[in-house]
């Protein structure tokens, strides 16, 4: 038998070399000969500016929330309420989106909600209350859910699956880029001394911050629209015709040669949706009823030994890592901001975060997030816009030093064990997170915050890989889909716990944020090695 494949293998090559138009290939086959080149380049461009769009979303309220506090009268639970907004809106569609894009595909997807959210983001900027602003920010949540998680499958489904790993390492890159390149954006926006009243309605900085940010995901959606739907999905549906002539025009691209030139001339259908070509097309209904069905027998298989305890396992420490992740990263502003503003008129003065709410608490004065002041006389209170510059300049520092989190994991995976890095990242992180407590200084929150955010980041990537590593092919889709659900809960829960908790009792969520992460990092001790299967 391999002697057999060998010969075909040969005969293969040898019609290769002779410009043969008689080969039949399937899908790795026929990637391979196109081999990854111009075309896959720039794919990958054009995805990773998507998923930067996509991070700047799931980080604006960072920098919107500051300055929103005045127009939209909200204090710290309104503004958990808003971080939390968003997040509850990717959670829902965690799965949502995967089903349709299983029955109607990925690019039609990703098309979808990228012109939805950047028109629904740009007409929520103008919103003039809490509650209608907290909708849209729900949806665009929801609308931003489907790139944030079909991207890694719609890139990777036009590589060869020797190159599949690297280019979703790369895409990973963008999402951390985001949030470097946020902060920047904010500071060159937000403090521009704009407002405009018409027609009863303001426009100011933080809502043309907002409005910047959507313009970015109409263009890359428009840009997008040149690109074909996966081939490999086209090949599951058993158009077979159509996913030939994409693969036709990669070889083209990344060749220079014609796309008649190319070996391959016919394809063969994904195992699993065997159609023939005289056969009537199944209805969308039908194919969606299919998918159900395939990812409720992917349920059941998880839920069976030896799945369960993993995927529980894998699950629970994902959590505590969101947890950490975006409890601290969507909050550090108002941290910061808190630190700079006392500083200013207490220049002498050193004083802990808790002890820094509690005086001025006490002292019945509200500092409140990065560019406003709220005076005390609530006979002439009003906001005043005031940015300081160090607020901007931290989370630039800390973003950018989160980069190394990347580099870091992929230098590091394959050279270490499987729980050695997440048991290690966490528990740093986590010791991090408790120092928090203890900082009497912007500078010394600053290197505290570089040191919890490198590693809750690391922690992140390589929780994720190892996740693809322990689950066999036929269940991981469904197996990370769900880890990812249950991550985002875990940023829910951390900013609901920031947002009620931070002024009645700010030790509360530090150490809550702190413990869970060391819970996580303890939990990763349990994390199976390679040699088990």
């Amino acid at each position: 038998m391999v002697s057999r494949i060998s010969t075909i293998s040969l005969s293969v090559e040898k019609e290769n070399r002779n410009g043969s138009t008689e080969e039949t290939a399937d899908f790795e086959k026929a990637m391979e000969i196109c081999g990854n080149g111009r075309y896959q380049h720039t794919l990958l461009l054009v995805c990773g500016v998507i998923f930067m769009c996509v991070g700047c979303q799931y980080g604006a309220n960072a920098y919107i929330l500051p300055s929103a506090e005045c127009d939209l009268d909200m204090r710290s639970e309104e503004k958990g309420l808003l971080n939390v907004a968003f997040l509850l809106g990717s959670v829902i569609s965690a799965l949502f989106w995967g089903v349709f894009a299983g029955a109607y595909g990925r690019r039609n997807i990703l098309l979808l909600t990228l012109f939805s959210d950047s028109i629904l983001t740009l007409i929520g900027s103008f919103s003039q209350s809490f509650k209608l602003f907290l909708v849209f920010r729900i949806i665009s949540g929801f609308m931003m859910g489907a790139p944030g998680s079909l991207l890694y499958t719609y890139l990777g489904e036009f590589y060869a699956e020797k190159h599949r790993a690297k280019s979703i390492c790369f895409l990973g890159f963008f999402f951390t880029l985001a949030w470097l390149i946020l902060p920047g954006l904010a500071w060159i926006i937000i403090p521009l001394p704009i407002s405009f009243d018409f027609y009863g309605i303001r426009y100011n900085s933080w809502r043309l911050f907002l409005g910047v940010i959507s313009l970015p995901i109409f263009t890359i959606a428009v840009i997008a629209l040149i690109y074909p739907e996966s081939p490999k999905f086209l090949l599951s549906q058993g158009k077979t015709d159509e996913a030939l002539v994409i693969i036709q025009k990669i070889y083209a691209v990344n060749t220079g040669r014609d796309k008649s030139e190319f070996p391959v001339k016919e394809l063969l259908s994904e195992a699993g949706f065997e159609f023939k070509k005289d056969k009537t097309p199944v209805s969308s209904s039908d194919m969606l009823a299919e998918l159900l069905k395939n990812i409720w027998w992917q349920l059941r298989t998880i839920a069976s030994p030896p799945f369960l305890k993993y995927a529980i396992l894998l699950w629970t420490i994902y959590f505590t890592n969101m947890f950490g992740y975006y409890g601290f990263s969507l909050w550090q502003p108002e941290l910061f901001n808190r630190f700079e503003s006392y500083h200013q008129s207490h220049p002498n003065v050193s004083v802990t975060v808790c002890e820094l709410i509690h005086n001025t608490q006490s002292m019945n004065v509200t500092i409140l997030e990065e560019p406003f002041v709220l005076l005390a006389n609530e006979a002439t209170a009003e906001c005043k816009p005031h940015i300081d510059d160090r607020v901007f300049i931290n989370s630039l520092t800390i973003n950018a030093v989160c980069l190394f989190g990347n580099i870091i994991s992929g230098h590091l995976a394959n050279r270490v064990g499987r729980r050695t890095m997440p048991v290690i990242t966490m528990l740093i992180a986590g010791i991090a997170g408790l120092g928090m407590y203890f900082v009497k200084s912007s500078l010394q929150i600053v290197i505290t915050a570089c040191i919890f955010s490198l590693m809750v980041t690391t922690a992140n990537i390589v929780l994720s890989s190892v996740a693809v590593d322990v689950f066999p092919t036929h269940i991981s889709a469904v197996a990370l889909c769900m880890m990812a659900c249950l991550g985002r809960c875990g940023a829910v829960a951390s900013n609901l716990a920031f947002g009620m908790l931070l002024d009645l009792s700010c030790e509360i969520p530090i150490f809550l944020m702190a413990g869970i992460t060391i819970f996580g990092g303890m939990l990763s001790f349990l994390i199976p090695s390679k040699d088990k299967k």
